[in-house]
């Protein structure tokens, strides 16, 4: 898959988080994968290098 350089910012209501492939269709995404994203900090889905930042306090996610 293309490795996407852009960054997704998201905030502590967007939790828990998940990536299903950010660009794909789909008939072609990868599989859902919750991301352990730590607060104020980013995180790379390991499937398709999707980049999230966490804009805030994650309280009581992982």
């Amino acid at each position: 898959m293309e490795q996407n350089n852009e960054i997704i910012h998201i905030h502590p209501h967007d939790l828990p988080l998940h990536c299903a492939g950010a660009q794909t269709e789909k008939w072609n995404g990868h599989p859902r994968v919750f991301l352990p994203i730590q607060s104020n900090s980013q995180i790379e889905c390991p499937y398709c290098g999707t980049m999230y930042q966490l804009d805030g306090e994650a309280k009581g996610h992982h």
